[in-house]
Formats: C-alpha cells, sequence, structure tokens
C-alpha cells in the first residue's frame, strides 16, 4: 500500500484485510476511502478498492435477494409499469414539497391525500396524444436511503426500473440541501443521472486473461495508453475478473471501468421540477435553481399546483426530452388505438418494430406498408431497414 494514504486511511485497510464477514468488509472498505486524500498518487488505489467495494456489494445483494426470493413478500413499492413510467421523487421533510400535489394536477388521482405524509407509492395515469403516462408519487428519499432507511433499499429499485425520474424542489426552501440529499443517496445507490454509458465493454471470456482494445480514434487519443491498459487490467481483476476482452470506444476515467464492472450501475433521464412557484420570492429561488443545476439537468420546469401552473404539453416535453417518437401499427386498414414508443437514437426502423411487437413478426417477416402523410407518396412497400418517423403508419406482413 503506498505512504500516500495517511496513518488513518493505512489503520483502516488494515481493518478491512482482517474483517471476516461481507458486511464488516463493506463498512471498512467505506471508511478506507473516505479517508483517502484525493489526488494523482493515490488514483489508481481508489479506483481499485472501488472496484473490490461494487463487487462485494454485488455479493451482499444477491445473498439478501436470495432472502427475499424465500419469503415472496409482494412489496408495494414494487409496481408494474403502464405506459412510460415517471416517477416524482423528494427529501423528506414537513411539510411536503408537493408531489403529490402535482400528481393530482397532471392526473387527478390522490386528490384526498393532499397535505398527507405518502407512505407508500400514490399512481396516476396522465394521458397526452394518446400516449399513457404513468406518474408515482413515490415516498421521500431519506437521509440514509441507500443503506434502507425509510424503506430507501425499495424505493430505489423502483427509481432503477423507471423510465425518468423528476426531481421535486421545494422553491420555498433551500434549494441546494434538498439538491444534494437526492443526488448523494441515488449516487450511493449506483445510479447515474442524465449521464449517457461510459464509452467502454467488458466481456468475460474462457481465456487469454485480460485483453483491451482501442477501436476507435477517440479511444486512442486517451493519455498514457500503456499506462492506462495497466489500469483497466488491475481494476478488472480487482473486481473478480480473471480473463475479459475489454473494448473501449472513446475517453474514459478509472470510475468509468469501476462502473462497467458494477452490474449495479443504471443510467437514468432526469428533469427539476420547482414546486410551490405561486409563493412569493421563489421566482429567484427559480433562477438560482437553473443556474446552479442547468449543467447536469437540461429540463428544470417551475410548476404551481394552485395555480395549474405547468406547461399544456408536458407529455410532449417528456416525450422530446426522452428522444422517443411514437408511430402506429395498423392491421387489417384498421389503425391501433394505442401508439408504439421507440427511441430515436439510433434511427428507429421497421426491424424495432417488428421485433417490439413480437418476435415472429421479425423471423418470418416479408415486408412492410409504411403510411407518411407528409410524404408526396404516403403509402410505400419498404423492408426491414427502412427507417421510421414520428406519427408513421405501419402495416406488417409475414411470408
Amino acid at each position: 500500500m503506498s505512504s500516500n494514504i495517511g496513518a488513518e486511511a493505512q489503520a483502516a485497510y488494515n481493518k478491512y484485510l482482517d474483517a471476516s464477514s461481507i458486511e464488516e468488509k463493506i463498512k471498512c472498505l467505506e471508511e478506507f476511502l473516505s479517508l483517502v486524500p484525493k489526488h494523482k498518487a493515490t488514483e489508481k488505489i481508489v479506483a481499485l478498492n472501488k472496484s473490490r467495494l461494487a463487487k462485494l456489494r454485488r455479493d451482499q445483494d444477491s445473498e439478501k435477494a436470495r432472502v427475499k426470493s424465500i419469503s415472496k413478500m409482494v412489496s408495494p413499492f414494487s409496481i408494474k409499469k403502464e405506459g412510460l413510467q415517471i416517477i416524482l421523487i423528494s427529501d423528506y421533510h414537513t411539510p411536503g414539497v408537493g408531489k403529490t400535489s402535482l400528481l393530482n394536477l397532471l392526473t387527478g388521482a390522490a386528490k384526498e391525500k393532499i397535505g398527507k405524509f405518502t407512505a407508500i407509492p400514490e399512481i396516476g395515469i396522465y394521458e397526452y396524444d394518446k400516449i399513457r403516462y404513468q406518474i408515482v408519487d413515490m415516498p421521500s428519499i431519506m437521509e440514509g436511503a441507500s443503506i434502507g432507511i425509510g424503506n430507501g433499499k425499495e424505493i430505489i429499485s423502483q427509481l432503477r426500473a423507471s423510465d425518468m425520474l423528476c426531481f421535486c424542489v421545494d422553491l420555498s426552501r433551500d434549494y441546494k440541501e434538498q439538491m444534494d440529499l437526492l443526488l448523494s443517496e441515488l449516487s450511493k445507490s449506483h445510479l447515474r443521472i442524465n449521464v449517457p454509458p461510459p464509452p467502454i465493454t467488458i466481456e468475460k471470456s474462457g481465456s487469454n486473461k485480460i485483453q483491451v482494445f482501442y477501436l476507435t480514434s477517440e479511444s486512442k487519443d486517451n493519455k498514457n495508453i500503456e499506462e492506462l491498459t495497466e489500469r483497466i487490467r488491475e481494476i478488472t481483476h480487482a473486481g473478480g475478473i480473471r480473463n475479459a476482452v475489454v473494448r473501449v470506444f472513446g475517453k474514459i476515467t478509472l470510475d468509468n471501468i469501476v462502473d462497467t464492472l458494477n452490474s449495479s450501475v443504471v443510467y437514468k433521464k432526469a428533469i427539476i421540477l420547482g414546486t410551490k412557484g405561486d409563493l412569493s420570492l421563489t421566482e429567484n429561488t427559480f433562477h438560482n435553481l437553473k443556474e446552479s443545476y442547468s449543467n447536469k439537468f437540461p429540463l428544470i420546469i417551475g410548476t404551481s399546483a394552485r395555480k395549474n401552473g405547468i406547461p399544456n404539453n408536458f407529455g410532449e416535453v417528456i416525450l422530446n426530452y426522452l428522444k422517443k417518437i411514437k408511430v402506429y401499427t395498423m392491421n387489417k386498414s384498421i389503425v391501433a388505438e394505442k401508439p408504439l414508443i421507440l427511441d430515436i437514437d439510433p434511427i428507429p426502423t421497421v426491424r424495432d418494430v417488428a421485433i417490439k411487437i413480437h418476435h415472429k413478426f421479425f423471423e418470418s417477416f416479408d415486408y412492410a406498408i409504411v403510411i407518411r402523410k407528409d410524404d408526396q407518396q404516403q403509402k410505400k412497400k419498404v423492408g426491414l431497414d427502412y427507417e421510421l418517423k414520428e406519427n408513421d403508419i405501419i402495416e406488417l406482413h409475414i411470408k
């Protein structure tokens, strides 16, 4: 161990080495990482032990999942998705932030619960342009939620499965305090907010140890390629993988490697909804909120439940933010009432529709008819690779 880490950190690391249980090892390693001074000389040590910590947490979660499956209890926090699932989250505070008022404003649900503590999720359906959005008012996130305080584990488990998160921030209070708590607890729970997955894949292999390939010109611009390659091998090995193929597609950091090794890490889109915008003095707070967080949150909306202050085209705003489009299927000249929702990156094709409906439409595909009302030739016979646009109507034909 490097002498750069200090005596306290060294003592904590020795405790980790002596620990016998997974819980004790996790606690000691967390303490060690909190004590290590953060600078260039300790970068490798920190990354290596973050990888070890991630593996210990995976082992711990696997054991908890095994115990939970034995009990077969159904949690009220486990919510079956209907349409696009959007979850409202906030910090814990009395009086509340106003999530339930927002839920009622959008969906008409839970009107009698406004102003009361939300102990379990409240759910409503918001419809816009034939798209159903399942809006979930989730119980508040408390300090320590990442380790289970206030049903934190169950709450965060559902956040991981959602399509988008809405950080509800009370504009009548200290917005930074609220954001710091939410971002901290989600980060500790391995949720990465409004960042793309890192341009690296790590695939286990049967032999040949750990091979690293730089596959794009951007990836070859990483500084000190030879040193980076050695770090990748060390961190991957510390994460419990002995043989693997590592492919790098762009600029990466050591933390990116740790995240890629950690199967618990998920990447979520999120927006901020400033609540209680009808109160005096909140206009300046909202301006400061946007100024402080617009780099991380491209979409920040001020709201007021009392004045029905939320965009009339909220559904369209969300769909655009999530970079999705809607298309319709047709069977025997009858157009489906509910649209299919497709990602626009990469550009969706007829193939995506065929696979989304049922694998038999892809495996036995013959051709498709696409109706596009704004084209000169509105009706076309096309193949699997035909690129789709918003509001296209697609009829699939199989052999």
